[in-house]
């Protein structure tokens, strides 16, 4: 592995700060279901060409937290993936917001518009990025234009809702299990949800949710032909209306090789649906009974601080290749640490990061593109490389170990910004 490039470094938190560091928040949505029935994102066996509709509205909802001079926006997007060059230069340069977190749920219900490997884009593909683009940089503006004093607390709890694709086979080597219609729990996974709750620093008015779970967006098989945002979208409808005023958010985490227990292969509408609907609901019901649980937060008391990198690995297959991964590591409070990874990677890196990040929220933010570099597919932990199977060897091209440096290297990030690497020894 080589780091190529330092992108940013935000402001590095001091070990101490003498009083509070205002934080403000913002939030905005925007509907993004392309109004062309286009190709579909996700399944290579998809018999029904193009979508034949729309089931239920994809959107992008922005969050921007700014204090101590710098801010970050999450993004989170009903999409399958999302890399824009352009998103993080305009948002930067226009903005002055230098860290953007586009955060795609990664259904398989939602338009296929990026170009595949090696092929031009569509022109109807190019003509919905360039809007899809527009939308996501205004909702990022008006995020920005709403920023108040604000907030932020957290909870987590646990409900396995997915189960493990790579299955152990009598030759030794894993492969897929990609419809598991008997829901039978197949591990490992990583059943904890956590969530950030934004509340208004002045009367505690809850402003936003943000929502990550580990669990590919697939309830919806191959037969399906609306657009949907499958389980996310049902589960972030659910949350707001029972929680009137409030902005939900799902970010996706570690899902590279988790399938949700509930899936819809009948091929008729009403029952897959419902099972979307199920799932959905499932999840929201516990996020509700979490974020009403938690404690109001305390004062923001040090400046939001992050750093950005393209990390460089060899191709697995092609080892004179290469294939980049950018990432953003960004610690808010000194409490809240957040790795960002684009590409599908698989649970067992979420966990990693989860175990050995000393701080008291660590997220995995999975399917999340924060830099320019291209989107660099799967990303295996050294155990499922070594086993195989879709994603772990088959589907994905990256060296192997990569997803351990990358966690590595979110842990090197993290301890930076907390002022823990000393320019000499420590006492003895």
């Amino acid at each position: 592995m080589r780091l190529i490039a330092l992108l940013s470094l935000g402001c590095l938190a001091p070990a101490a700060v003498a009083q509070d560091v205002p934080l403000q928040a913002g939030v905005a949505r925007v509907e993004i279901t392309p109004a062309a029935l286009m190709p579909m994102y996700g399944y290579a066996n998809r018999k029904c060409g193009p979508a034949s509709g729309t089931h239920d509205p994809l959107f992008a909802k922005a969050l921007v937290l700014r204090t101590g001079g710098t801010a970050v926006a999450i993004v989170t997007l009903d999409i399958g993936s999302l890399v824009s060059e352009r998103l993080h230069r305009q948002v930067a340069e226009k903005l002055n917001v230098p860290v953007l977190l586009l955060a795609a749920s990664h259904t398989h219900s939602g338009p296929q518009f990026l170009p595949s490997s090696g092929s031009s884009a569509a022109p109807e593909g190019q003509a919905y990025l360039a809007e899809l683009e527009g939308k996501v940089f205004e909702a990022v503006k008006q995020a920005s234009q709403t920023l108040s004093p604000a907030r932020l607390s957290w909870g987590r709890g646990e409900l396995q809702l997915g189960y493990n694709r790579l299955l152990l086979r009598d030759d030794g080597r894993a492969r897929a299990v990609f419809d598991n219609l008997d829901r039978v729990p197949y591990g490992p996974v990583d059943p904890e949800f956590q969530i950030l709750r934004v509340e208004e620093a002045s009367g505690g008015a809850v402003r936003a949710v943000v929502v990550h779970y580990a669990c590919h967006a697939v309830v919806l098989g191959p037969t399906n032909c609306k657009y949907s945002a499958d389980w996310p979208g049902a589960m972030q409808a659910k949350v707001e209306a029972e929680m009137p005023g409030t902005q939900c958010m799902f970010v996706q985490g570690g899902a590279g090789d988790v399938n949700p227990l509930f899936m819809g292969r009948t091929g008729r509408e009403e029952e897959d649906f419902a099972l979307v609907k199920k799932m959905g609901e499932l999840l929201a019901a516990r996020v509700v009974k979490t974020a009403r649980d938690i404690q109001p937060g305390a004062p923001n008391r040090h400046p939001l601080a992050h750093t950005s990198q393209v990390l460089r690995f060899r191709q697995r297959w092609e080892p004179e290749k290469t294939v980049e991964v950018g990432i953003t590591t960004v610690l808010i409070n000194r409490q809240i640490a957040i790795a960002a990874v684009p590409g599908e990677p698989l649970h067992k890196l979420q966990t990693l990061w989860k175990q050995q990040a000393d701080v008291p929220v660590a997220l995995f933010y999975g399917y999340t593109s924060s830099t320019e570099s291209p989107w660099p597919g799967y990303l295996p932990d050294l155990r499922s490389a070594a086993y195989g199977g879709y994603g772990a060897d088959n589907a994905t091209r990256i060296e192997i170990g990569a997803g351990e440096k990358v966690v590595q290297q979110h842990l090197i990030n993290l301890y930076r910004l907390l002022g823990m690497w000393l320019d000499k020894p420590g006492r003895p």
